[in-house]
């Protein structure tokens, strides 16, 4: 499999608690592919913060600890400045949510997320049935 060949998807903050909170759940399959380079998975900067905020409140870690955490995950977070065009042909309602779509729309793939809204939301059972 070369680099052309590589599944690409944006993921969002729920699915990457997911993945933390039951590495076993599928969240946490998709995230185990990624370390093993059969997706590359991206995210807008936007997301850092909101799982610092999700991961001190539900799972009670402190900053030092989540930082590990994050820049340990196999995501390329991307700045705004990459996306901040597509916003504006963004579709979904939800303010948080615009980053992630624009970014998708960016780098022309899907969204991983358990969020229904968004169009170009990848099935995770698809994904591991052809990944895995």
């Amino acid at each position: 499999m070369n680099g052309s060949d590589i599944e690409r998807a944006v993921i969002d903050t729920n699915i990457i608690f997911m993945a933390l909170y039951n590495p076993r759940s599928k969240a946490g399959r998709v995230i185990q592919l990624a370390l093993t380079g059969k997706i590359k998975l991206f995210s807008a900067d936007s997301v850092k913060e909101e799982l610092i905020r999700v991961l001190n409140r539900e799972m009670g870690l402190k900053d030092k600890e989540i930082e590990q955490i994050i820049s340990a995950l196999p995501i390329e977070l991307i700045n705004k400045e990459i996306y901040q065009n597509q916003l504006k042909n963004t579709k979904v309602k939800h303010k948080p949510d615009k980053p992630i779509e624009a970014l998708a729309i960016t780098l022309k793939c899907g969204i991983l997320s358990a969020n229904k809204h968004f169009k170009k939301r990848i099935d995770v059972d698809k994904l591991l049935g052809k990944l895995e």
